[in-house]
């Protein structure tokens, strides 16, 4: 269970640090980020502030993977 648990700790890692490259890339060129076409009456947000959501999403990915958002062990 511990290899199960360390295993998807190094994804959850792996995975944070692709998303965090490729949404700091779209905050430095939102062209890469095509805005969706709109489905009702709300429009979109615009590529920057979907960049930086995804940011704050990536890097809590890392934290969470490496082991510094978890909860202490309980006796």
């Amino acid at each position: 269970m511990k290899a199960l648990h360390r295993i998807v700790g190094v994804l959850m890692v792996v995975g944070g640090c692709a998303g965090a490259i490729a949404c700091a890339w779209a905050l430095v060129d939102p062209s890469i980020m095509a805005a969706p076409t709109p489905l009702g009456a709300f429009e979109p947000p615009s590529p920057r502030w979907r960049a930086a959501l995804g940011l704050v999403v990536s890097i809590g990915l890392v934290l969470f993977g490496s082991g510094r958002l978890r909860h202490r062990e309980l006796p």
